[in-house]
């Protein structure tokens, strides 16, 4: 593997792990939103995503299974997105902040997808 492919990877999956390993230690907030969303068991489903963040993240970090991992952490992404940051339902200021952090997250999804294909 190249040390750009290596850099890229790594810095991809630094924020999924580091996202995953604060959501397992302070879950109250991500459980509420997702109890919001009606999501079945919240506190399970929050520990399985922060899990696959954590583990898809250094998997792809270290180049492990990159395709896997990538694929892993996109599917994770689409829920987390919906539920994390509806815009659609905000105004003002608030509205703009959670579109922008939407858009992050298309981005990044991009990214998985593209790593996915390597």
């Amino acid at each position: 593997m190249s040390v750009t492919r290596f850099i890229g990877r790594a810095l991809l999956a630094s924020i999924f792990i580091k996202n995953g390993l604060d959501h397992l230690q302070n879950p109250d907030p991500i459980v509420r939103a997702a109890r919001g969303a009606e999501v079945p068991e919240p506190e399970l489903a929050v520990k399985v995503n922060s899990g696959v963040m954590v583990g898809a993240g250094a998997l792809l970090a270290t180049g492990l299974l990159p395709r896997a991992a990538s694929l892993a952490l996109a599917t994770s992404l689409v829920p987390t997105t919906v539920i994390g940051h509806p815009f659609w339902d905000k105004g003002g200021k608030e509205r703009a902040q959670q579109q922008g952090q939407f858009l992050k997250n298309l981005a990044l999804f991009g990214a998985l997808l593209y790593v996915s294909k390597e």
